[in-house]
């Protein structure tokens, strides 16, 4: 019998390297959970090998005579990555089988292999141990599929038999079965179905509308899991080096904001090219990568990936006029660091025409340093790309490319990335880190370097000014401030420790100051974008996490907006800077200055809103309030970090801060004191009158209830009960029944954004 015009004979061995002790000991507590238990996943950083570990899941499966399901979504490359082993050029199972658009399968074969487990099923229904036992002496199955092909309509039979057959259904990547079509086939699998899921991102969204993987269903829960700080500290993965170069760019200018902050609620922002004056922009922006590349990466053979912007309007100026240049960034980028177009020639000219069409290739068969790759090139040569870009010693060096290579990307050998996209999708943010994150023994690689553009994006708060607030659009704003989405990467495992190791190195350089022109470094051509001054090279500086004095500035911007509101009840106002406050996190007394600086200037705006006589009775009334409850919030948020984070600290620092923020000097004391912050800036001012309004909030925030709530009620809701939320969070290694009421599965997403992402 042949699966995919593979021979299978007899019971052949399945030959993997042994497993680690550390991984011998995950393995063996994930078959122990599924000996009670039905659906788990596990969550690790890209690189550090859950595909290989679930290799040796199936191989057990498979050797007691079980069908595993190994699963994936729009993936077609790790699907194949997966099923076949490289060094021996065949299957990893010799009985398997792969289903997908991009093979070629006998259906009616596959059929009849999955009908041996139908028949095998029926004939031990109800035998119980001898049935068990003939098992494990019968000969197993692997099939490898994607989820659009055993959906479609030619593999319905198929999907039946998987359903009713599958003993191990292994899901990789299954953040991207979160409330759609997967979600759905994986709940229709019955009780005979082991599910294990495989993520590095347990979440779908963007902030505000963040799903989650234990939202499948309600018995999924996380098996294992481990952070990036954990594993770089470990030596599992890479240590890292994630360094910010600021552009001047206005991020207005240079991004499409056409439907105003509507367009931060999808995972990236579009570059605007419409006209001859933004692609100017975004000519001089990417320039700027190019600075970076000869300053920071350039070396050898060191091989890089840059990951471009998407952009919605349409492009004209090479080819036909009527043509449409698709991934015209990762286009554009390419030529730019081919030097085909030089930054500053092209600012100067009043009327600019792209010189060239966009090629890859130097002679034929022959790349050039930097190519692009898209979903337009033929397969062949999107093929003869990615090998070409794998051999050290041939170009491409630097590959340019939109949404390709994000997920299931294996080159361990990659030494640096460039990102060019802001994203508001912290999954996606994680997804393309994890592109150098592998160790390579092959070449030495013991360091991933990662480099961002930000953009400036003050002008996001005084273009749509109160507008910021509605809708989660302040978190959102924040996020794509490089220093905020690295503080919520690193906010899991002992990140300060690998940081203070230098595991992890977090530095700034800033171009913006430098002139304009070719500069005078050394390998500069006139490909760049905004050069740094004259024979200097450009100075590194630290990143301090967490970034206190940028969120007290974002907040400062919050509070001045709020301040010159003069009519409303500043409900949304309030929502956004209780999310606020608790985001933020001590590190040291200068952390606690800045924020005493901000709770001061908050305590002046509630006393100055008492005495503006501009507001009508009931604004005059609230607005006062929501300060009040804000200040507090923040007191009480700045001693929690310190009593939970601040093991660094010896007890006089403690001591020094706790007066820093106007409290005695007595950390013994500390618990007292967050009650007195509970007790003036909450209307519940005790923890059993808290846990009592969240025991409502519980009930109203469920799907089934809250829909049936009238508007009134609904507003209620908002106004009343969720700021028990922020300050229940507060206290939630405080009592056992807010603990338990915390961690509860059945809160409204609405509730869920609020508690998983703080």
């Amino acid at each position: 019998m042949t699966i995919s015009g593979k021979a299978v004979v007899g019971m052949e061995t399945v030959e993997l390297e042994p497993l680690r002790k550390d991984k011998q000991r995950i393995f063996e507590d994930i078959l122990q959970y599924f000996e009670t238990q039905q659906r788990g996943y596990i969550k690790v950083p890209t690189g550090w090998g859950k595909t290989f570990l679930s290799k040796h899941i199936m191989k057990k499966y498979y050797e007691e005579g079980k069908f595993v399901l190994f699963l994936v979504s729009k993936n077609n490359q790790l699907l194949t990555q997966t099923y076949y082993d490289r060094k021996k050029d065949r299957p990893l199972f010799p009985n398997s089988a792969i289903l997908s658009s991009a093979h070629k399968t006998d259906r009616n074969e596959l059929l009849n292999k999955l009908k041996e487990f139908e028949a095998r099923g029926k004939k031990g229904a109800g035998k119980g141990k001898q049935v068990k036992e003939s098992n494990e002496s019968a000969e197993g199955f692997v099939l490898f599929a994607s989820l659009q092909t055993v959906l479609g309509k030619q593999s319905a039979e198929i999907k039946d038999l998987l359903l009713e057959y599958a003993d191990l259904a292994i899901v990789d990547e299954i953040h991207n079965f979160i409330n759609n079509r997967g979600n759905d086939f994986l709940n229709a699998f019955g009780d005979r179905t082991r599910i294990l899921g495989m993520t590095a991102t347990p979440f779908q969204g963007v902030v505000g509308n963040v799903k989650f993987v234990d939202e499948i269903s309600g018995d999924m829960r996380e098996v294992y899991g481990k952070s990036l700080p954990e594993c770089i500290l470990d030596e599992e993965l890479a240590n890292l080096k994630y360094t910010i170069a600021e552009s001047s760019e206005d991020i207005l200018e240079v991004f499409d904001f056409e439907k105003g902050l509507a367009e931060l609620d999808r995972q990236d922002l579009f570059l605007d090219c419409s006209t001859a004056d933004k692609i100017k922009k975004v000519i001089r922006r990417t320039g700027l990568a190019k600075d970076v590349y000869e300053s920071k990466i350039r070396r050898g053979n060191a091989k890089t990936l840059v990951f471009c912007a998407p952009v919605r309007k349409q492009v004209y100026g090479v080819g036909s006029e009527d043509e449409k240049i698709n991934a015209f960034h990762a286009k554009l980028a390419s030529a730019i660091f081919n030097e085909e177009i030089a930054a500053e020639e092209f600012e100067n000219d009043p009327d600019p025409v792209l010189p060239m069409s966009f090629d890859n290739y130097a002679a034929p068969g022959i790349f050039k340093a930097a190519a692009f790759i898209s979903s337009e090139l033929s397969k062949d040569e999107q093929a003869a790309l990615l090998e070409a870009f794998r051999d050290p010693g041939k170009a491409p060096f630097i590959l340019c490319t939109v949404g390709m290579l994000i997920e299931g990307f294996d080159f361990p050998a990659l030494e640096a990335l460039v990102l060019l996209r802001p994203t508001l999708s912290m999954r996606l943010f994680e997804q393309q880190l994890g592109r150098v994150t592998r160790l390579s023994p092959e070449t030495g690689k013991k360091r991933g370097n990662i480099f961002e553009i930000a953009d400036n994006i003050d002008s996001l708060y005084q273009h749509f000014g109160d507008g910021v607030f509605g809708g989660e659009k302040v978190e959102q704003i924040q996020m794509l401030q490089p220093e905020i989405r690295l503080e919520e990467l690193f906010s899991e495992g002992d990140a300060a420790r690998a940081i203070r190791e230098g595991r992890i190195e977090l530095k700034k350089i800033d171009f913006s100051a430098g002139k304009k022109g070719s500069g005078g470094g050394k390998g500069r051509g006139k490909g760049s974008g905004r050069g740094k001054s004259e024979g200097s090279e450009p100075v590194e500086v630290p990143v301090r996490l967490p970034p206190t004095a940028l969120r007290v500035r974002y907040y400062s911007r919050l509070l001045a907006l709020t301040e010159e509101r003069d009519i409303g009840a500043f409900e949304r106002e309030k929502r956004e800077l209780m999310r606020g406050a608790l985001r933020f996190r001590l590190r040291d007394a200068g952390d606690a200055g800045e924020l005493v600086e901000l709770v001061a200037s908050v305590n002046k705006l509630k006393r100055e809103a008492y005495e503006d006589r501009r507001l009508k009775d009931t604004s005059r009334k609230l607005k006062p309030k929501v300060f009040g409850e804000v200040e507090w919030l923040l007191k009480l948020q700045a001693l929690n970090s310190l009593k939970y984070s601040s093991k660094h600290l010896s007890y006089q620092e403690k001591g020094r801060i706790l007066k820093t923020l106007g409290f005695e000097p007595d950390f013994r004391r500390i618990d007292s004191f967050r009650l007195k912050c509970l007790k003036i800036g909450s209307a519940q001012k005790t923890l059993p009158e808290l846990l009592k309004v969240l025991g409502f909030v519980h009930r109203l925030s469920s799907e089934e209830t809250y829909q049936f709530l009238d508007k009134k009620k609904k507003e209620q809701w908002k106004r009343e009960f969720m700021p028990a939320i922020y300050w229940g969070f507060c206290f939630v290694e405080d009592s056992p029944e807010l603990k338990e009421l915390f961690e509860s599965t059945e809160w409204g997403r609405r509730v869920k954004n609020i508690i998983r992402q703080k």
